[in-house]
């Protein structure tokens, strides 16, 4: 089996799983969680923004993929010619226009449409972050994305895959292993048997991301509920309320223990 094939195989299987106990990675989920993705675009860069930013010129136009709320690609915005977010969730789009209002970005604008778009586009810079592990056809995906960067691919992702970062708590609730999404060890051979060497870079960044954390053993079924998007599936809170210890460590607030460790990755080539 090829590695396109591998890889595809492996989104397709957590596909199937997902809609058998949780909510699918579709339009329905991303209108729920849109607005935690909206973060301020003049922030102080954290680590792997920095390392983004150093690869872009200021005449650089930028197309993201799946850009989302614009959580990265609006503060590149404000320190390149343009950015493009192809984006296919309403929802997402919509707290990407409300963030463009609220700072009076000029230069951005986002764009209904999945990717590889029907009509060929091109840009200096093409992006992506946190989205590769979704994509069930990857190869013309990221051929897409070479073909359409005039200078530079850039690929931002971690050393375990956001989705995959729960998988303790997975079997815990369900009682069975999950299906890892694909992360570098599976994209990387993709990129080589497209004839591509990246350059990748493991960024001292771990990953976090802004959460509110429960206070009580109730909030904390709860908490860990949403965090794998359950469905009301029979008997996942009760098996999360048993190992409640084990999940969590217990203070003025309860903070998940169940999660892997994992560091920013950057992946990039140069196309010209």
């Amino acid at each position: 089996m090829q590695a396109a094939d591998r890889y595809n195989a492996m989104v397709r299987a957590r596909q199937d799983q997902q809609r058998r106990l949780s909510r699918p990675f579709d339009e329905s989920y991303w209108e729920r969680y849109a607005h935690t993705y909206r973060f301020d675009p003049t922030r102080s860069p954290e680590a792997s923004l920095r390392e983004l930013i150093r690869r872009l010129e200021m005449d650089d136009e930028i197309v993201e993929i799946g850009g989302g709320a614009g959580r990265m690609g609006l503060p590149l915005a404000l320190r390149a010619r343009s950015l493009r977010n192809i984006e296919p969730s309403a929802a997402m789009r919509e707290q990407f226009r409300l963030s463009v209002g609220e700072h009076g970005i000029g230069n951005a604008e986002a764009i209904s449409s999945a990717w590889p778009m029907r009509e060929p586009i091109s840009a200096d810079v093409v992006l992506t972050v946190d989205v590769t592990y979704f994509i069930d056809d990857i190869e013309p995906f990221v051929r897409a994305m070479h073909e359409t960067a005039r200078r530079r691919v850039m690929i931002l992702t971690w050393t375990v895959p956001p989705p995959n970062v729960s998988s303790r708590l997975f079997r815990i609730a369900f009682g069975e292993e999950e299906h890892p999404s694909p992360g570098f060890k599976e994209l990387l051979p993709v990129i080589w048997d497209m004839g591509i060497a990246p350059d990748v870079l493991v960024i001292n960044e771990p990953f976090s991301w802004p959460e509110q954390l429960p206070r009580d053993d109730d909030a904390a079924v709860q908490f860990a509920i949403e965090e794998l998007a359950a469905h009301d599936h029979s008997g996942a809170a009760d098996n999360i309320r048993v190992h409640i210890d084990e999940l969590f460590k217990r203070g003025e607030v309860y903070r998940p223990a169940w999660r892997t460790p994992a560091k920013a990755m950057l992946i990039t080539w140069s196309t010209e």
